[in-house]
């Protein structure tokens, strides 16, 4: 038996089950971060890949993450990588970064500093802060 839920998170489920793609990222993310429910990485992972089912660029990405941390599923660095690449392919900042992230380091793909380069470039053209680091790191 569920307990009773908060009035958002039951407004948020609501939204989810119907169908919305927004709904869906936000419920993962009150799962992920314990927000008003208790934490929970399968149930976020869930509601992530729902949302990505629709292409919700951070539902990709956070399904991404999960795959990458081993949160809500076993550990899986390779499996990771087309939910960036689809993501980044959308135009997603967050989604360029990871996939540089994974090419540097040699997480589900092979270790690449050049292709690595190539994402944080797309990634810091995009605004992103930690692309932008990271390409100065590597020179």
């Amino acid at each position: 038996m569920r307990r009773t839920e908060p009035p958002r998170v039951a407004a948020l489920r609501k939204r989810a089950e119907a169908g919305d793609a927004n709904a869906q990222y936000e419920l993962g993310c009150c799962y992920y971060e314990g927000d008003e429910v208790e934490r929970d990485y399968a149930e976020a992972l869930k509601w992530y890949r729902a949302a990505a089912g629709q292409g919700h660029n951070s539902g990709l990405c956070d399904v991404g993450f999960c795959y990458r941390n081993g949160h809500g599923v076993e550990r899986d660095y390779a499996a990771a990588i087309p939910f960036y690449q689809k993501a980044a392919s959308q135009g997603c900042p967050t989604g360029a970064y990871w996939l540089g992230y994974a090419h540097e380091h040699g997480q589900g793909v092979p270790k690449d500093l050049e292709k690595a380069k190539y994402w944080y470039r797309i990634a810091r053209s995009r605004g992103d802060a930690d692309a932008a680091e990271a390409l100065e790191r590597l020179g």
